[in-house]
């Protein structure tokens, strides 16, 4: 789920509730980025949150974070492919052989530690159980699918083994900010963390796997929350700035009675 690091840059904050002060061009970089997620994301965040406890504007600030809010987003992980490429090959019998540890390790020869622990959650003995057929009779083309990440929250390819589709019905918004909720009920299950509360350690664990993981890039919760804050004040101000517009619209007078 880690994509290219955004270039706006901003001044470390005092207090991840409270909003960080920013130069004028900055602030304005990050309206602009949070407009344009709310421009195209905004319809498919609200059907999608009204089934978790995880606020829209915290999906948005997720979405600006890692795709900058490009719906074709997509990031290929070279170690993730390297690692189920030799599984489907048989040079490697399952993923059931190699317990965490090993794949932190074998990982993070070409992923930052954050990385390696993020997918090793997922590549388990479990998941080699459950789907270990499917990666060995996947072509080339489909391996590299699974181990991409896409969309517009970075999603990985290989969350849709066992599921119906290919990888990229992870492109259209709909399914993919459901799936995005599910992942994140998840880790909340996982960590007992209140999704509607505790947005710090949410975005420390899709960014890392973990709570209280250290990020690649060092402001990457620092962004999110200030990003949640841009983007509730849009929900706020769009639906009256419509209504507005709506109540003020001339009315149509039907003809004169005669």
């Amino acid at each position: 789920m880690q994509t290219p690091m955004n270039p706006t840059r901003t001044e470390p904050e005092a207090n991840a509730g409270q909003p960080v002060t920013l130069a004028v061009a900055d602030l304005e970089a990050e309206r602009r980025l949070v407009e344009r997620v709310f421009e195209r994301c905004e319809a498919e965040i609200e059907d999608a949150c009204a089934f978790s406890s995880a606020p829209p504007e915290f999906l948005g600030a997720l979405v600006a974070n890692e795709s900058g809010g490009r719906a074709d987003a997509r990031r290929f992980e070279p170690a993730v492919y390297r690692h189920l490429l030799a599984v489907a090959r048989g040079e490697s019998p399952s993923f059931g052989s190699i317990n965490v540890t090993a794949l932190n390790h074998e990982l993070a020869e070409l992923l930052p530690a954050t990385d390696a622990t993020l997918h090793a959650r997922y590549l388990t003995p479990a998941f080699a159980a459950n789907h270990g057929q499917q990666v060995q009779s996947a072509t080339d083309e489909a391996l590299r699918d699974l181990a991409s990440s896409w969309g517009y929250t970075q999603i990985m390819g290989y969350h849709m083994t066992g599921q119906p589709g290919t990888v990229r019905r992870l492109l259209d918004p709909g399914f993919h900010f459901r799936m995005a909720v599910r992942l994140l009920s998840e880790f909340a299950a996982s960590y007992q963390l209140d999704p509607g509360q505790e947005f710090s350690e949410m975005f420390c664990c899709w960014n890392t796997g973990r709570p209280y993981g250290k990020t690649f890039d060092p402001d990457y919760v620092e962004k999110g929350l200030r990003r949640m804050q841009l983007y509730r004040r849009l929900r706020q101000i769009r639906p009256a700035a419509r209504a507005a517009t709506a109540g003020a619209a001339p009315r149509q007078e039907g003809p004169s009675p005669g």
